[in-house]
């Protein structure tokens, strides 16, 4: 796509900016509103200096330089405190202090202001950060398919920093700036009252009026490329973190100088439209500062015509300063707020998501006590509307069967776990636990009748203890050292470091693929969930881990409804019933013996694995010295 095009495209989108940023301010900065007030407050005072600087320059630089007496006001009320023969020097002193005076006022404002505001916002910061990922863990499974995580990492941590910060600070100036102005306009009007100062006065007001459509041509350029960057950045973002998640596959295909190439060319065209956003937006300030001074020289050069004094001048000069300053910053504030609006837009992605699997408004209970009866009644089911992944399924598994999903890979196994767990809502049909629709029970309560052993079981950053105290958050310790004792945690935990209290590293790292696991049969030994799914949870593991871990899952599976996904058939010898799956249809159900003579499918799989493992035998054996 060339680069006008891809421009053209972002010309198309018009956001609405008001409707995007209005619910977000509600929700989000109402809560802070009483500190934001204090510190926009103290923003205000610090901002009608606007007012009070010319007035200091006209009055009191007179008052200093002995051009001019005081207000007649002032030397009576001076006049209660100091004799008349120290009145000149008096004068002079309260003519000094007054300009440290309005500073320091102005100086202790700013600081409030300044301080208040990051407070506030780091407050708004810390919500938007804790609900955006709770959100997150609500979402369904389908939602995580339409999104890459890298995306999803931008958003919830980079766009919504990007927001809380403009968003106080854009509500503050929002505030402060038109007061700014207004201080200053109402000394320029006074100006024209009284020292018929019109012309000039109506002259700046007219580059003001210019000044405009410049503002909102440099802001449309730059929301543009703001748009540009950020799908920019959430592509820098996925490439690093699928690199990061990859780095086995990263180095042993040799693709190190492949992504290292792709995030070049990525951060090469991101730091592109980065400079040509910054670009557009440094011509605003040398555009207003040239408009400005040709404001101001033609007000100096109508000045000297109307006879206005050296003070009076330099009263209405820094007048127009505070007048313009505003100006240039109210023309970024609206820029910011159609990038506040583009960061929203991204955000809502996830805040206004729809979760397709929703918990029910008035949720059914499952019988006390559960006894883990599934039924799958005519289902079929599709990750996308054009193509099934199972279709009319229909199988009742009864309480504490122990079952076996076989078949080719993408023939619909791990999606009719998924189904079970409610991960995915069925196109057609129902699944249900015990006679109750999975549709209709809770989140809490339909996980909790669930125990998932996986092929990959994510360990947490934590002691090896509350990993296993996963599967009960409630459980004391000693029943989470029961249960590694079942898993046969024990066995490698008490070499460690401090034992059950040894620190895992970040996803688990500091154990075996083999000890991982074993930490994970024992949150389900914890659990004790009446339905159990091992999920390939010994695929990853070599053929001694393998057996060793058999026999834990063997006595998990005791008393409980199981299903068993696995590739190698030596994994399924426990169990009492196998269901063979064909392009998502079960073709065959029954025992192994039946299966073997019935279903040519299964026979073939199963020989074929057993040749497979026999070879292997031989050349082992062959192996082995003399």
């Amino acid at each position: 796509m060339t680069v006008e095009k891809e421009e053209r495209e972002e010309e198309m989108k018009d956001l609405d900016t008001w409707g995007l940023l209005l619910p977000v301010l509600r929700q989000y900065l109402r809560p802070e509103l009483p500190l934001v007030l204090v510190a926009t407050l103290a923003g205000a005072v610090a901002a009608s200096a606007a007012f009070g600087m010319p007035l200091i320059i006209k009055h009191v630089f007179p008052v200093v330089f002995g051009t001019q007496d005081m207000p007649p006001v002032v030397k009576e009320w001076m006049l209660r405190w100091v004799k008349p023969e120290d009145m000149e020097a008096a004068k002079l002193w309260v003519a000094v202090a007054l300009i440290p005076l309005v500073m320091s006022v102005r100086g202790v404002c700013t600081y409030l202001n300044s301080y208040l505001l990051p407070k506030g916002g780091q407050r708004i910061l810390r919500k938007m950060w804790s609900e955006m990922f709770t959100r997150l863990q609500s979402l369904s499974f389908s939602f995580f398919d339409r999104h890459k995580r890298g995306e999803l990492l931008t958003i919830v941590i980079q766009f919504t920093q990007n927001l809380q910060g403009q968003m106080v600070t854009v509500f503050n100036e929002l505030i402060i700036e038109p007061l700014t102005l207004l201080f200053a306009a109402s000394y320029l009007a006074y100006e024209a009252l009284t020292n018929n100062a019109s012309a000039i006065l109506l002259s700046n007001l007219l580059v003001s009026a210019m000044i405009v459509p410049l503002v909102r041509f440099v802001g449309k350029r730059m929301v543009r490329k703001m748009r540009m960057m950020l799908g920019g950045s959430k592509a820098i973002t996925a490439t690093v973190e699928e690199t990061l998640a990859a780095q086995r596959e990263v180095r042993s295909f040799n693709l190190e100088d492949r992504q290292s190439r792709r995030l070049y060319n990525l951060i090469t065209s991101y730091n592109s439209k980065l400079m040509q956003m910054t670009a557009w937006g440094l011509t605003l300030t040398p555009a207003v500062e040239i408009a400005s001074s040709l404001a101001l020289a033609y007000s100096l050069y109508r000045g000297c015509g109307d006879g206005l004094t050296l003070e009076q001048f330099a009263a209405i000069a820094t007048a127009f300063y505070f007048c313009y300053d505003p100006v240039k910053r109210l023309a970024a504030i609206m820029n910011q707020l159609q990038l506040m609006a583009t960061a929203v837009n991204a955000i809502n992605k996830v805040r206004l998501a729809e979760d397709e699997t929703p918990d029910p408004l008035h949720p059914k209970h499952l019988p006390d006590p559960v006894r883990g009866a599934v039924d799958f009644n005519h289902v079929s089911f599709g990750y996308n509307a054009e193509k099934l992944v199972l279709r009319d399924v229909d199988v009742h598994v009864p309480p504490g069967q122990i079952v076996a999903l076989v078949g080719p890979s993408g023939s619909g196994k791990t999606t009719f776990i998924n189904l079970i767990c409610r991960f995915y809502d069925v196109n057609e049909g129902s699944v249900s636990i015990d006679g109750c629709d999975v549709r209709e029970i809770s989140r809490d309560e339909r996980m909790g009748t669930i125990g998932l052993v996986s092929q990959f079981s994510a360990l947490f950053q934590d002691t090896i203890m509350e990993n296993i105290r996963v599967g009960r958050p409630n459980a004391s310790d000693e029943e989470v050292r029961e249960a590694g004792m079942r898993a046969r945690v024990s066995e490698f935990a008490e070499q460690l470091d401090g034992g059950y209290n040894y620190e895992l590293g970040e996803s688990g790292s500091g154990l075996s693929g083999g000890q991982r696991q074993r930490v994970s049969i024992a949150r389900a030994f914890l659990k004790n969930a009446p339905i159990l799914i091992l999920d390939e949870a010994t695929s990853a593991l070599d053929m001694k881990s393998e057996a060793f871990i058999q026999s834990a899952l063997e006595e998990l599976a005791i008393g409980h409804t199981t299903f068993i996904i696995a590739h190698r058939f030596s994994t399924i010898r426990m169990a009492q019933r196998i269901l063979v799956f064909e392009e998502g249809r079960i073709v065959a159900d029954g025992t192994h013996a039946e299966l073997y003579e019935n279903c040519l499918l299964y026979r073939g799989l199963y020989d074929e694995q057993v040749n497979a493992a026999r070879k292997e035998n031989e050349g082992q054996e062959k192996e082995v010295p003399v």
